[in-house]
């Protein structure tokens, strides 16, 4: 089982990616709408991404903590998983007014946004 580490923070490859039940439960309520939920979600999470990395630098734990809270959010919604587990993560090392040691699990996020994006491409077929 292939996993990357960091002081208890992990991403399996082997946890699902996306939950297909929850994804297809919003494809099926927003119908036509669903694709553009889809590109303002992917938009909107590269850009937390980014911010979660500026206050990781800034050690800014209040604002790490509000971006991871809402990227779980939004991934949770989607049934993006894996993204809603990571961010759950880096939310509690925030809690913990542990920000400045998440660098790694920051990237950890990033590849899992990426990951999520191709299956879920792949899902609606583009």
């Amino acid at each position: 089982m292939a996993e990357t580490t960091n002081n208890n923070m992990t991403a399996n490859n082997n946890d699902e990616i996306i939950n297909t039940e929850q994804f297809e439960d919003m494809r099926d309520l927003l119908e036509e709408d669903f694709a553009d939920l889809v590109q303002v979600y992917f938009t909107d999470a590269q850009q937390r991404i980014t911010k979660l990395r500026q206050a990781q630098q800034e050690e800014d734990n209040a604002n790490g903590y509000e971006l991871a809270h809402a990227l779980k959010g939004a991934s949770a919604n989607l049934g993006t998983t894996q993204l809603m587990n990571l961010s759950s993560q880096l939310q509690e090392l925030c809690r913990e007014q542990r920000i400045s040691e998440s660098a790694q699990l920051i990237e950890v996020i990033a590849i899992s946004l990426d990951s999520a994006e191709q299956n879920i491409n792949q899902r609606l077929g583009q």
